[in-house]
């Protein structure tokens, strides 16, 4: 395929430069190269393209119409060329994001919106679902995760830390008491939210055995509804519990309390950040996640 484009280039410059010699100037290639080439087109192809003497030349029908064609495809070569390279400067085309339905509906959200309000040659798609995965089976360039697994196939780049917190409805508390101190947590009902979770709770409460768990699902939705039904307490991050506290739904438990933050990261595939709409969009969402996250602390 690389020979047969190289003898189309040159048969095009042939036919743009007007002599041999000079084609072979405009392709940086010696003469006979530049020759050889066109006489390997035309063998390839069975007929004369161009007829010629050491001084003149004129194209045979056959030569017109595929100087007509090629001179065409090459153009469309060269638009397409630079469209692309202008996509690693320019933050422009479709980006498709991936990420979990609450976060997505409402936090990230207005922020994309904000994004494409700035970026107008960007066309954002925003897909939510219970857990952002399969980025390359989605044909995704972005998914944002909290906490997620390492895959060595993708990159990661750290966005911001979502505190987390030790919350139960008023309900629940005041029918079996407020905690004060940790060692107090062990004789709570526990609602746990997947399996890392229960690696904090087991350095909370101690043992081998990890804490009493009540309740355990993998649905964080379905953990805050059981929270605020007052069924026991439960880990839960700054960005899914805010408004629960500050409208009294939920308290805070042992609030000075430092638990390990949830990370949210956004995974890409290697060398899809050279695209300048992706490493812009990486860059808009690290500083204003990060500016959320300070002005909440």
């Amino acid at each position: 395929m690389a020979d047969r484009f190289a003898e189309i280039e040159s048969f095009v410059k042939i036919v743009e430069s007007g002599t041999l010699s000079e084609a072979a100037r405009r392709l940086n290639l010696s003469l006979a190269a530049t020759s050889r080439r066109l006489s390997q087109l035309e063998q390839r192809l069975g007929v004369l393209l161009v007829r010629r003497n050491s001084r003149h030349l004129s194209l045979t029908e056959e030569g017109s119409l595929l100087y007509e064609r090629a001179g065409q495809a090459l153009l469309a070569i060269d638009d397409v060329e630079t469209d692309v390279m202008r996509r690693a400067t320019e933050a422009t085309g479709l980006l498709r994001i991936v990420t979990t339905i609450g976060a997505g509906r409402t936090r990230l959200a207005p922020l994309f919106r904000d994004y494409a309000t700035l970026h107008p040659d960007v066309a954002i798609h925003l897909e939510t679902a219970q857990h952002a995965t399969g980025i390359i089976e989605g044909g995704h360039d972005i998914a944002i995760c909290f906490d997620p697994p390492p895959d060595s196939a993708l990159m990661m780049k750290h966005l911001a830390d979502n505190p987390r917190f030790l919350c139960a409805s008023p309900a629940y508390l005041n029918r079996r008491g407020r905690p004060h101190r940790v060692a107090e947590l062990s004789a709570h009902d526990n609602i746990l939210v997947g399996e890392a979770q229960q690696e904090i709770w087991r350095a909370l409460v101690g043992g081998d055995t990890g804490p009493r768990v009540t309740l355990s699902t993998n649905d964080a939705e379905l953990a805050r509804a059981w929270a605020l039904d007052g069924a026991g307490i439960v880990i839960k991050s700054q960005w899914e519990v805010e408004d629960d506290l500050a409208a009294g739904r939920l308290e805070a438990i042992l609030p000075d309390l430092r638990l390990p933050p949830s990370v949210i990261a956004a995974l890409y595939l290697p060398g899809q950040a050279e695209a300048a709409k992706v490493r812009s969009c990486l860059d808009f969402l690290a500083r204003h996640l990060r500016k959320g996250a300070l002005m909440a602390a």
